[in-house]
């Protein structure tokens, strides 16, 4: 309960400080909507998985299912305050997507997805030395008719992130960066899974990186991040509860061409805990890639292979649900072309590999989508 008091309260503090700002800045003539979308999308999703090993099955599990899915959402960017020295910014995302889940042996699934996430972030620039940025964040999620597996969702919650950057200006081509951030966790437990309350936490972290060069950019940077889970125990009697330390370390490689913007990185994640069964390592690559193509297209491309290990085995392979779900492969490819003044459309075909609500035990995922984005012109 207390987490989410601190959602609400943060939420209210986000907005409250937004209306001032805006209502301060309207005067002057500043503040202006930067960008609005409103997005219709339709896909069709394939899922697989070989759970026949699992020892603990569950309820309605199946090999393969498939998803039809329609979504609507609309995102924004408020800038509120923007002149040469400071900035304010508020920008916002939220959308609903229904699904028609086919494949189980039970009953079929109707999951619906709501989801929504609002950021205030201000920027100022400290004269020659370099700038600084803050940001307060909230995003929230519901679901409902949640589906078993290999049709993965992540369960509802409520996040609360806040953050304070510094990025130093140009020393003989090179510049350095340091971030710091927290964030609180509340999982809204359902009535007949109460596990989920399991996956509240609180974390800090910290970040520190180093980049140079001009058109084409190389970064390095590393860092950490404490986590508590006031809600799990760790199974040692003198520290009771689950704490964890992620140090990460890493690289990203940057180009920007005439037309062409190319990324590539490697990041390396080591887990450790006062609990064995979290514990592990992962090294993932990522990759993006955007070019123009004949006929008003663009392409775009991403990729992000990882792989991962426990450094122990552990005799309860039942995870909490989605605590192991960003340690993911994905790749998709868009292709994206104008249909109006104000719209455009776009063709998305992907797959996604991630780890299920059992330890080591992994889902595959295929889908085909088409998004239509409109942008008003009154903005």
């Amino acid at each position: 309960m207390r987490a989410r008091g601190v959602v609400r309260a943060v939420g209210l503090a986000v907005m409250v400080a937004s209306i001032l700002l805006l209502g301060s800045d309207q005067a002057a003539g500043q503040s202006h909507m930067r960008d609005l979308v409103i997005t219709l999308g339709g896909s069709v999703e394939s899922y697989s998985g070989n759970f026949s090993a699992v020892t603990v099955p569950v309820v309605d599990s199946t090999d393969e299912a498939t998803a039809a899915v329609g979504e609507v959402g609309v995102r924004g960017l408020l800038a509120l305050v923007e002149n040469g020295r400071r900035a304010v910014e508020l920008s916002f995302d939220g959308g609903l997507r229904q699904a028609a889940a086919l494949g189980f042996t039970v009953r079929d699934y109707a999951p619906r997805e709501w989801a929504g996430s609002a950021t205030l972030r201000y920027e100022e620039t400290l004269g020659e030395w370099g700038r600084l940025t803050s940001r307060l964040g909230y995003r929230g999620r519901a679901v409902r008719d949640r589906p078993p597996m290999p049709l993965f969702l992540q369960p509802g919650y409520s996040t609360v992130t806040g953050g304070l950057g510094l990025v130093t200006r140009s020393f003989d081509g090179v510049s350095f960066d340091l971030q710091v951030e927290g964030e609180e966790a509340d999982y809204r437990a359902l009535e007949f899974l109460p596990e989920l309350n399991l996956l509240d936490r609180r974390s800090v972290g910290l970040q520190a990186g180093v980049r140079w060069g001009m058109a084409s950019t190389v970064r390095f940077f590393s860092g950490v991040r404490w986590s508590e889970y006031p809600e799990q125990g760790s199974f040692d009697p003198t520290d009771p509860f689950r704490r964890d330390h992620t140090v990460n370390v890493g690289f990203e490689w940057t180009w920007f061409g005439d037309r062409i913007f190319a990324q590539a990185g490697l990041e390396g994640t080591l887990n450790r805990s006062n609990s064995n069964r979290p514990e592990y390592d992962a090294l993932s690559f990522q990759a993006l890639f955007n070019t123009p193509l004949p006929w008003e297209m663009s392409l775009n491309l991403r990729t992000v292979i990882t792989g991962k290990s426990y450094v122990r085995e552990t005799e309860f392979p039942l995870l909490v649900p989605g605590e192991e779900a960003d340690n993911a492969s994905i790749a998709y490819l868009q292709l994206t072309r104008p249909l109006a003044a104000n719209l455009d459309g776009a063709v998305r075909f992907g797959w996604t590999r991630a780890e299920t609500d059992i330890g080591d035990a992994y889902y595959d995922r295929f889908g085909g989508s088409v998004q239509f984005n409109y942008r008003p012109s009154f903005f």
